[in-house]
């Protein structure tokens, strides 16, 4: 969904980038989970006509080491991979794409938050060739969190404690639920609006948050994993356990169906903080000090910052040397496909300044 969502944001802005920006690319391959059209085929479609490219006879099976070969074959000095999928077995390349001088853009979390040896071995390829890996879309959407990070750090400030909810799907289902509506109920809307994983589980159980607070953490100098985060679980293990025997387009529908359980002791929690003048949100917290990071539900009173997070929105303090008695806030709407494609879009339109100043 975040792929076709950019390919129409490039689409649809590709007169401007040209025209204002003097900015023009050309798409050279294109490909999906099970199919592929590279080279003069592609060279013929423009990218309103990529999805019935791909569902054509002339595409090719989806196959890493044939699209490996397009990238070493071609001779443009500015090639970029535009990864939009989660997919593990495309994060396995980003080493050698990288050592073949091709730049990356993408949300997917799969390296810089899997494991932290695959991590530096990414980044120390990254660093001894003039390539870039843009992954600001892959926390908070087109929200710029990490690079006001990385601006941070880049002039001198030391970052000591970042805070607050960088998952869309718990923003909308702790705003939403309540007496009239269900916590199923809830659930089911933010995964119509496209705001879970293909699996909600990985929403709910914070595991999807812990991912983006080890992308967070690591800019931070942290050599941490997902299991080095403490982490909450709305979900009862019975639930996240379980072995669901249906196809994955079925399978949130069946996950739906046994969270009807935690209705009663969500909303339980939910009146609590209600009657405490509070509102239920979920927080992460890293502390650049201690290297803790935890992921949990949480009570956010009036004075917290959270506390007028909206459904659909992502927040992220940064407290700081410079910033110590009033923390640097970004925060707006960062859940659904339009805003992460957007994000990647952002990252394409850095690495054009960048090749742009390297021609100087």
């Amino acid at each position: 969904k975040v792929g076709s969502a950019f390919v129409k944001q490039l689409q649809d802005e590709k007169q401007r980038l040209i025209d204002d920006l003097g900015f023009d690319m050309r798409v050279s391959l294109a490909a999906c989970s099970t199919k592929l059209v590279a080279g003069d085929a592609i060279n013929e479609v423009d990218l309103p006509t990529l999805r019935e490219k791909l569902g054509c006879d002339g595409a090719e099976d989806f196959d890493l080491d044939a699209i490996t070969q397009v990238l070493e074959a071609d001779v443009n000095p500015h090639r970029v991979v535009i990864d939009c999928t989660n997919s593990e077995e495309v994060s396995k390349y980003y080493e050698k794409w990288i050592q073949n001088g091709v730049n990356i853009i993408s949300p997917n979390r799969k390296v810089n938050a899997g494991p932290f040896e695959r991590y530096q071995r990414v980044r120390k390829a990254e660093s001894q060739l003039p390539v870039r890996w843009q992954f600001e879309s892959s926390v908070g959407g087109a929200l710029p969190i990490l690079t006001t990070l990385r601006d941070l750090q880049d002039t001198g400030d030391q970052v000591r404690h970042i805070r607050g909810c960088v998952s869309g799907t718990m923003a909308h289902v702790l705003n939403t639920f309540c007496e009239d509506v269900s916590f199923t109920e809830a659930v089911r809307q933010a995964v119509g609006l496209s705001f879970g994983e293909s699996d909600i589980r990985e929403d709910l159980s914070g595991l999807d948050s812990a991912r983006k607070v080890v992308i967070l953490a690591r800019q931070l100098g942290l050599a941490v994993n997902v299991e080095d985060v403490e982490i909450e679980s709305l979900v009862p293990e019975e639930i996240m356990n379980k072995d669901y025997d249906c196809d994955i387009a079925d399978l949130n529908e069946a996950i739906l169906e046994d969270l009807k359980s935690m209705d009663d002791s969500m909303l339980a929690k939910l009146t609590a903080a209600q009657e405490m003048g509070n509102r239920l949100r979920y927080r992460f917290d890293i502390d650049a000090v201690s290297g803790k990071c935890s992921c949990r539900l949480t009570e956010a009173d009036k004075s917290d910052t959270l506390y007028r997070l909206r459904s659909n929105e992502n927040l992220v303090s940064f407290r700081t040397d410079r910033y110590t008695e009033s923390p640097l806030i970004v925060k707006g709407a960062a859940a659904g496909p339009e805003l992460a494609a957007a994000g990647v879009f952002a990252d394409l339109l850095r690495l054009s300044r960048a090749f742009s100043t390297e021609q100087i």
